[in-house]
């Protein structure tokens, strides 16, 4: 009898040709769509076509009034000051939490999906690895998984050269989501600036109010903290001779404090919700990263007990911000990760 695997499809091209690729290997292939909230339903109409396509299992989960709790983290990071990143608190918290309870109700021994990375075992441990193909990489978003989460997990686009090779292989098989474009944002904004998505669900009274200040002078008055991010020079509303950017945000003040380019940069930064793989010294060199577009900086990390850590850059980083998840890297395999609580 063939292996059960259940695959995460999302209704694009990545998660399409991983089920496809599954079933040449010959496993039986249980396709899941998870519905998370309200919104357009074209993907879940994607997803069956290309499971029929296929000739698989294919089903919707609803976990809409779950993953509520991943829109509130959302929200409440703008509201104290931080910048959130929900892809990764999803990842960890709520998407494959999901695929773990639909996989065991399937009695399935794998869960898959198209994210470009890899799962390598080292020295008895699996860690997130990754992908061929760095322009795609995902690893960053999977960093906070941990080794049970991971163990559980394949990528068969891990060693995929370029992207054009999945939707080759989509148009070669006759898959209708062959060239349907590549989500940009996160999911739940469905194309809207993050702004007005706020707007939309805090009234505008509770917006937190203050002034935008710069070497002690009140600039202006703006419409609200939740509006301005760590490093954000665009949209100020000064007109200055010189550049400013945002460098703190007090949530109790509602002030916004601008700096110049070089003020923005920092050498350390301490993390909590840390996840890390178990046999890690103490203190240790690696390398680590802020967001998804930057490159791993070289840095010094410490271990401290209840899930902290704090990571030393060799040379200090622009604009690491409250909220931000950090995912930390030895070679191509992910450490783990964590949140940012403080910046120094």
């Amino acid at each position: 009898m063939s292996k059960k695997v259940l695959v995460a499809m999302s209704g694009g091209v990545d998660s399409s040709v991983a089920a496809y690729k599954m079933l040449e290997k010959g496993y039986d292939v249980i396709g899941v769509t998870l519905k998370l909230f309200d919104g357009p339903t074209k993907f879940i109409e994607d997803a069956k076509n290309v499971a029929e396509k296929l000739g698989i299992k294919w089903y919707l989960a609803d976990y809409s009034s779950y993953f509520k709790e991943v829109i509130s983290y959302f929200i409440n990071s703008y509201r104290k000051g931080e910048t959130p990143n929900p892809c990764a608190f999803c990842n960890k918290n709520a998407k494959f939490v999901y695929l773990f309870n639909e996989m065991q109700k399937n009695n399935a021994e794998m869960i898959v999906t198209g994210h470009y990375a890899k799962v390598v075992e080292k020295d008895g441990l699996k860690y997130i690895g990754k992908a061929k193909n760095l322009k795609k990489d995902q690893s960053y978003y999977l960093a906070l998984l941990d080794e049970f989460q991971v163990s559980l997990l394949y990528f068969p686009h891990g060693d995929v050269e370029s992207k054009d090779e999945v939707r080759e292989l989509a148009n070669k098989i006759g898959l209708k989501v062959a060239s349907k474009k590549d989500s940009q944002e996160v999911c739940f904004l469905c194309g809207k600036d993050y702004r007005e998505f706020l707007k939309e669900r805090i009234d505008s009274k509770r917006f937190k109010k203050g002034y935008l200040i710069y070497n002690g002078k009140k600039m202006r008055q703006h419409e609200g903290i939740e509006f301005f991010t760590i490093g954000q020079r665009r949209g100020l509303g000064l007109n200055y001779h010189e550049p400013l950017y945002v460098t703190n945000i007090d949530a109790k003040s509602g002030n916004i404090y601008l700096a110049k380019k070089d003020d923005v940069f920092k050498r350390g930064v301490k993390l909590r919700n840390v996840n890390i793989v178990n046999d890690r010294k103490r203190i240790f060199r690696a390398k680590a990263k802020i967001r998804y577009r930057m490159e791993e900086a070289d840095c010094m990390v410490e271990i401290l007990p209840e899930n902290k850590a704090i990571i030393l850059f060799d040379e200090p980083q622009f604009a690491p911000t409250k909220g931000q998840m950090v995912a930390i890297y030895q070679d191509d395999l992910v450490l783990g990760g964590g949140f940012i609580h403080d910046v120094f």
